[in-house]
């Protein structure tokens, strides 16, 4: 299908956002499982997931459905995907910071999202070339020159090669402990994005690239300014190996670090080039 206008799909975006803040804020988790060595699942991850994915794909049938938890289904071109709760280890212990992301995606590339952070009250969105909200203000990323003076969040997914993520993470860790003035792990990476998005964080570092966890804030964060790149500096799409927002003043500084990921799994691949620690089968679809 052409490029579609994705104006007209945000109040629809909102609308099922809304039906699924309305259930994570009444219904209490009864269950709780482990996914795999790294996540948990919750119960009302499963039933966001399968409230907001009924309801669009309803809607428009000729937009596919991508979910953390459910696959895909429908048009692999053009499509929605849903993190039903992103930080859901935050999530079952109480701690605020977690979010509900919505993204849609054309040709690999996001072009609007909608972030729920229910527990903090707030809402964040943007389409292409529209701008990007907190709460229907508009927001901007910080101005921020001097990464000492920067604070910095740093994510890790438990991706294809968590070995090789960890060690990468403590390296990344180690680095931006000593240049940045401070360094967050907040446990969802939508959350990450929107904060960069206003501007309380100066950047998000984020190693792999799961397209539920990151499509959505990575449009938020775009609109409001920012510089969203794979660890390379190549512009971010589904395929990047890694999701990176920073503002603008602190791109060339974090790219430095980011040097850290030169030559394993997590950086993009050139041509004929099989980074350390993956074979050629292992390319990372999210």
């Amino acid at each position: 299908m052409p490029t579609p206008d994705p104006d007209p799909l945000l109040p629809v975006a909102h609308d099922v956002i809304d039906r699924a803040v309305a259930y994570i804020l009444t219904n209490p988790v009864t269950a709780v499982r482990q996914k795999d060595a790294h996540e948990i699942v919750t119960d009302a991850d499963i039933a966001i997931e399968r409230l907001v994915r009924a309801a669009l794909t309803e809607d428009d049938t000729r937009i596919g459905f991508l979910g953390e938890e459910t696959g895909a289904v429908g048009n692999p071109d053009t499509y929605w995907v849903l993190d039903p709760i992103d930080g859901t280890t935050n999530f079952s212990h109480g701690l605020p910071l977690s979010s509900i992301s919505l993204g849609l995606v054309h040709d690999g590339t996001p072009i609007l999202g909608v972030i729920a952070v229910p527990f903090l009250a707030r809402r964040y969105w943007a389409t292409r070339a529209g701008g990007a909200y907190r709460d229907g203000t508009r927001i901007q990323v910080s101005k921020t020159a001097d990464l000492s003076k920067a604070l910095v969040a740093l994510t890790d997914y438990g991706g294809p090669q968590p070995g090789i993520e960890g060690l990468l993470c403590r390296e990344l860790d180690r680095e931006l402990t000593t240049r940045a003035q401070g360094l967050r792990r907040l446990g969802s990476t939508a959350v990450e994005l929107a904060f960069v998005a206003e501007g309380s964080l100066d950047a998000s570092i984020s190693i792999w690239n799961g397209t539920w966890d990151t499509a959505a804030g990575a449009v938020i964060a775009r609109e409001a300014g920012a510089v969203v790149m794979d660890a390379d500096g190549s512009p971010h799409s589904t395929q990047s190996r890694c999701a990176v927002a920073v503002t603008p003043a602190l791109r060339d500084a974090i790219l430095s670090v980011l040097e850290i990921v030169r030559g394993t799994c997590y950086w993009p691949v050139e041509a004929g080039d099989t980074p350390v620690g993956t074979s050629a089968e292992d390319h990372i679809d999210p």
